[in-house]
This record gives structure tokens, C-alpha cells and sequence, in this order.
């Protein structure tokens, strides 16, 4: 995903390199705090093919379990409309 439009502050959990040409601002997942709530928001297809993908499977988890635990606590807030804007 491509984040240049979120606050700087947003610190991605997962970060891409772009080239050096561009230097966009990547995101693979990130956290946020929107409408009261906590949101986490991948790219990353973490449904299908995680029996054959055994990295995928345990990101999953991973994320999972750390959506559950006290230590997920979005410091940045977002608007609903902020997060729609990355589909467009």
C-alpha cells in the first residue's frame, strides 16, 4: 500500500523499500485508531493458500495474536475516510 498520504507518525509493522527513483512511502501493515476503535489493515492475503504457505499462516497468527493482546494500542488516528482512500 502506498502511505504517503497518512501522517508521518503512522510507523507501518511492515515496511516496503520502494526504488530509489520513486521513494514512495510502502506499507504491507500497519495499525490505527479509528472512530474510537483499533484497526489493523494488511495488503497481504492472510485467507487463502495458508496450507501450502506456511509464512502466511504463522503471520497470521502472529497478527492475530497480537490483536488480542494489551500490547495492540494504536497511537495514530485515522478518519474512515483516510482508510478508504488507500483502495482508490
Amino acid at each position: 500500500m502506498i502511505v504517503d498520504d497518512l501522517p508521518a507518525e503512522l510507523k507501518p509493522i511492515v515496511q516496503v523499500i520502494d526504488d530509489w527513483f520513486t521513494a514512495r512511502r510502502l506499507a504491507l501493515a500497519f495499525e490505527a485508531r479509528v472512530n474510537g476503535g483499533r484497526l489493523l489493515v494488511t495488503s497481504i492475503d492472510l485467507e487463502r493458500g495458508l496450507d501450502e504457505n506456511i509464512v502466511a499462516r504463522q503471520f497470521r497468527a502472529s497478527l492475530l495474536d497480537y490483536v488480542r493482546s494489551e500490547a495492540f494500542a494504536p497511537a495514530v488516528a485515522l478518519t474512515p475516510a483516510r482508510i478508504r482512500s488507500l483502495t482508490k
